[in-house]
């Protein structure tokens, strides 16, 4: 049972005008450009992972012609007091040298010691833990990684066309700080070879988007879809070889005029043949780079990671309703309230979807969202789901799931 409280406070936005129109120019003045920041410092604490604390902030340039912004850049510090770390820098470049190229690469630093692992797809289950250890459903690991990938823009807005290219290196260790090890009496170290989960992963990955919302962070009409296909290959350096194919749609339609009312729906369909380290399975392609089934962005109200397979099709449902807006020293906020519905179907190989026992993977809740500029949107959700009893389970993050 996780006892969880989180405490979030804004920090102190500011803003600079761009440069003033000169007096010799007689047309009318621009919407001027400007810089804001905006930060959440958290605190949490659960009895896996112990009292958490960090910060996460974002500097971004809002100007009148590009959109979200120029450019942002990201960060985040957040570690545990028994040993969690969630550490990252985050940029995102629009129009690169005049071009029609968004550049966005990250650097980060991940380890835990109590990440889930309660079996094979469909058929994990954490529900027993009568005379087993505390840490049988759990494994620990370190994972440093990069990642760039480029857009190259065919079409512009509305109904936007980009080419992706992206390369993602990933290197996995077993273990935790000074013990590269897994929990010797658990289920992970039973079904899973530890050599087999530790090395380089070297993954490029190429694809198509469309993009037709009316605002990317916080999207009130119009639809998004991405396919890539992805491949891991000892040719560029990676220990492990597969292949995945990645299909991400979305659909945002409102029901007022002034668009406060909005259904927001997601499906995506994820396959990979080969052989990969269970974080590698657990990841969803394309340029999302989430994991599922289950956790903050997938599968809300299930913990993290509960059902890893190669193959995934899930389907995620938000009714949104924005009710207030306001500004504060030039700062523009709003807020909204969200019910939400996830569901997924999880095959940990292929050939297994054959057989596909029904086991509804269903989570759903409620949350609110503070839109900071439209550009910094913080999220707090409440999960529920009966594969977890109805345990409710809390998330606050930047951004919007989809």
């Amino acid at each position: 049972m996780r006892f969880i409280f989180i405490l979030f406070v804004f920090l102190s936005g500011f803003s600079f005008a761009a440069e003033p129109v000169s007096p010799e120019e007689k047309a009318p003045a621009p919407v001027e450009s400007f810089y804001a920041f905006g930060g959440v410092p958290a605190l949490n604490y659960s009895s896996d992972a112990g009292f958490g604390f960090g910060i996460i902030t974002s500097i971004y340039k809002k100007t009148p012609v590009i959109k979200p912004y120029k450019f942002a850049i990201d960060l985040q510090l957040f570690m545990t007091s028994k040993g969690q770390h969630s550490h990252y820098i985050r940029t995102d470049i629009l129009n690169v040298a005049k071009l029609p190229l968004r550049l966005r690469a990250k650097v980060g630093l991940s380890a835990t010691s109590n990440e889930n692992f309660c079996g094979f797809g469909v058929s994990a289950d954490c529900s027993s833990t009568s005379a087993r250890s505390h840490d049988y459903f759990l494994y620990r690991y370190l994972e440093g990684y990069g990642v760039i990938d480029g857009r190259y823009r065919l079409r512009d807005a509305p109904d936007k066309i980009e080419i992706i290219a992206a390369w993602r290196g990933s290197y996995y260790l077993p273990g935790t700080w000074g013990d590269y090890t897994t929990y010797p009496d658990s289920l992970y170290a039973n079904d899973i070879p530890a050599a087999n989960q530790q090395g380089f992963a070297s993954v490029i990955e190429a694809g198509v988007m469309f993009d037709g919302r009316d605002n990317e962070p916080s999207p009130t009409k119009g639809y998004w879809i991405e396919t890539t296909l992805r491949q891991s290959s000892p040719y560029w350096g990676s220990k492990w070889s597969y292949l995945g194919a990645n299909l991400s749609l979305r659909g945002y339609f409102p029901f007022d005029t002034q668009r406060r009312w909005v259904l927001a729906g997601q499906a995506i369909f994820d396959g990979m043949i080969g052989e990969a380290p269970l974080q590698e399975i657990v990841r969803v392609g394309g340029t999302l780079l989430q994991t599922a089934y289950g956790g903050e962005y997938m599968g809300r109200g299930i913990r993290s990671q509960y059902f890893p397979g190669r193959v995934k099709i899930i389907k995620q449902l938000e009714m949104r309703y924005r009710f207030w807006g306001f500004d504060v020293w030039k700062q523009h906020f709003d807020t909204s309230a969200v019910a939400f519905l996830d569901t997924g179907v999880i095959s940990w190989k292929l050939s297994g979807l054959e057989n596909y026992p029904f086991k509804p993977l269903l989570g759903f809740g409620g949350g609110f969202r503070i839109a900071w500029n439209e550009a910094f949107i913080i999220r707090i959700d409440l999960g529920f789901s009966p594969i977890e009893s109805y345990v409710p389970r809390f998330y606050l993050k930047i951004g919007n799931v989809f």
